[in-house]
Formats: structure tokens, C-alpha cells, sequence
């Protein structure tokens, strides 16, 4: 039997004191990890506070810190396009004697907009649309590879654009893509998706995923020619993403500052078919002038109902200066030319 339990109090005073430093041990014992955990998760929060305000100046569009820009910067290669584009810093310019509901001017090379309007609001495109179909196929196609018109070239909105392709007719890529972007041919935006994706919903897909790529995430298409749809629409910003991109691209510039382009090509009987294809632009067909020192480099127009009239454009002043305007919504073409004049002047 345990005597400690059973004889005096004597024996209970050193058993009383060996259970009280047993309790201030038990107590250290918990104190001091705890304040190590304290202490550790107090420095990893002031090492993630520094970390993030670095990455906040890294990655913020609108400060376009030079640690991003930088080519010898460890993180430039997270967005190499970037570099030359430009933010949105500025409020909307309200006071401009514009019709157009949407607008966006900047400098090749530059980090600021020069003159904004709504440009972060979603708007119908119309075919300024055909813009990313052609960036698709220059990144996707082969310029000499015949295409053979199918089915998908029959569009049934009554008042479409269309480049007069036939089912049967034998085009090269190439000259599908004049008659897209100078004609604004639905017919030739269709016959695009089939031969490069096999399938309008698949192009489209492939349109959708090149826009988030660009950053255009104001922008979603629903086919490729841009008739009108709810859920189709970008931003005057998107669009300006959008163009940039093209405009790496030689053929593009080519294509979209042409002002006339005859096809030759044959047709499903083997006959030898003919097409004059004149640029929609007012710039590149002699309907409008541009303001003085100021040149077409490459542009695409888009007209309905919904959208009114549109014009996304680089133009280059004699300097060799580019810039790129985007005006969308205008009243009618005449007004579309206007506001843009008024836009361009903004680059002086």
C-alpha cells in the first residue's frame, strides 16, 4: 500500500511541492512553442507584406514599373507583350466634341493612354471582329494552301457583307483573308473557321482563349464575323489589345492597309473567277481624309444596327510616330470619319 497516501500531512507538503514545479514546467513546456509560433508567423507576415508590395509594383499595369519592362528583369518573360502597350490612366476626356459612344487613342511604345471615352464598356463589335478571325489564321495557316468554299459560306442575316464566294470556288488562304479584311466578307470570315479549325464553334473557341490571353477579359465572341449577338462584344481598350497584337504580324499590315486586291482563283467548274475587292476603310478608298501628317498603316471597319459604325486604325505620322485609334458606335459613316479626325488630332 502507498504509505504517502495513508501516514501524516508531513509527508503531503513534498509531494505538494514536487506537483507545483511539475505544473510551472507543464506550463513552459506550452508557453514557449506557442511564442515560437508567434514569433515565426510574425516574420512571415512582414516577409509576404514586402513580397507582395513588390509584386503589386511589379505586376500593377497603371505604374508600368520598369522592373517589368525590364529585359533584364527575372519576371519579364511572365508577359512579353506587355512592354509596349498602354494603361488606361487617365479620366474619360467627356468634353470632346465626339458622337462615338466608345474611344481609345495611344502611342506605339508608350505606357499612357492619350484620350479615352468609355473605353472599358462593352460594346458590339460588328466586323471589326474579323480583326482576331485573321490574327487566328495568321497564327494557325499556311498562305498558299487552297481552301475549297463548302456549305459554310451561306450567311442568312439579310444585310451581311460578303467577298461573293461561291460553293466550289478554290481560293488560297491569302486571298480568303483579302476577302475578309478588305471586303469584310462573312462568307470568307466562315470559310476561315472551317479550314483552319473545322468548325465555327471551334474557331471561336480558339478566339475566345487568344482574347484572354491578350488580357482582352471585356471581350467575348460568339462567331467570326461579328453579326450581331448579346453575347458578343469587346471594349474600345479589348479592341486596341487586339489590333496590337495584329500588327506584329507583316501580312496583316499588308493585307489591312491595302486599298484594292483582285483575286484570281477557280471556281467549281475549273473556270478562272475574277474579284475586285475594295478596302471598306473611308481612309483607304478615298471617301476621307485624315488630318495632315498622318497616314493609314492598317484598319478594319464594322457597320450594323447595333453597333453603328466602327473603326479600329494604326496610323503612322511622317515621323514614323504609330499610333493606334479605336472609335466605336458612331452615328453613320460620315460621323464615324469625323470623330476620329477628332481623336487623331489629339496625337499632335
Amino acid at each position: 500500500m502507498n504509505s504517502e497516501i495513508i501516514t501524516d500531512i508531513k509527508h503531503k507538503a513534498p509531494h505538494s511541492r514536487h506537483r507545483r514545479k511539475k505544473k510551472r514546467h507543464s506550463l513552459s513546456a506550452r508557453l514557449v512553442p506557442g511564442l515560437l509560433l508567434v514569433l515565426v508567423c510574425s516574420m512571415a507576415a512582414m516577409w509576404f507584406s514586402e513580397s507582395g508590395l513588390l509584386l503589386k509594383q511589379r505586376y500593377d499595369l497603371k505604374s508600368r514599373s520598369s522592373t517589368l519592362l525590364a529585359a533584364e528583369s527575372p519576371v519579364a518573360f511572365l508577359s512579353p507583350f506587355a512592354a509596349s502597350l498602354a494603361v488606361v490612366d487617365r479620366a474619360d476626356d467627356t468634353e470632346a466634341a465626339l458622337g462615338a459612344e466608345s474611344v481609345f487613342l495611344s502611342e506605339e511604345g508608350t505606357s499612357s493612354a492619350l484620350f479615352v471615352k468609355q473605353p472599358f464598356v462593352r460594346m458590339n463589335p460588328a466586323s471589326t471582329t474579323k480583326i482576331m478571325t485573321c490574327l487566328i489564321a495568321l497564327e494557325q495557316g499556311t498562305p498558299e494552301e487552297d481552301w475549297v468554299a463548302g456549305p459554310e459560306i451561306h450567311v442568312s442575316e439579310a444585310n451581311a457583307s460578303m467577298a461573293g464566294i461561291k460553293e466550289g470556288d478554290v481560293l488560297t488562304e491569302e486571298q480568303v483573308l483579302y476577302g475578309l479584311m478588305l471586303r469584310s466578307g462573312a462568307d470568307a470570315a466562315n470559310m476561315t473557321a472551317k479550314n483552319i479549325a473545322g468548325s465555327d464553334e471551334a474557331f471561336v473557341a480558339l478566339m475566345n482563349r487568344r482574347a484572354a490571353e491578350l488580357g482582352a477579359t471585356g471581350t467575348h465572341f460568339t462567331n467570326t464575323h461579328g453579326l450581331t449577338d448579346p453575347e458578343h462584344y469587346t471594349t474600345a481598350y479589348d479592341l486596341y489589345l487586339i489590333l496590337h497584337e495584329a500588327m506584329k504580324h507583316e501580312r496583316f499590315r499588308k493585307m489591312a492597309g491595302t486599298s484594292v486586291y483582285e483575286a484570281e482563283y477557280r471556281n467549281a467548274a475549273g473556270e478562272t473567277v475574277r474579284k475586285k475587292w475594295e478596302n471598306t476603310n473611308y481612309y483607304l478608298n478615298g471617301k476621307a481624309e485624315l488630318p495632315a501628317g498622318l497616314h493609314v498603316v492598317a484598319g478594319k471597319t464594322g457597320t450594323t444596327i447595333a453597333a453603328g459604325a466602327c473603326l479600329a486604325l494604326a496610323a503612322q505620322k511622317d515621323s514614323g510616330d504609330l499610333f493606334y485609334a479605336i472609335a466605336l458606335k458612331s452615328v453613320n459613316h460620315d460621323a464615324l470619319y469625323r470623330d476620329m479626325n477628332t481623336v487623331l488630332e489629339k496625337t499632335e
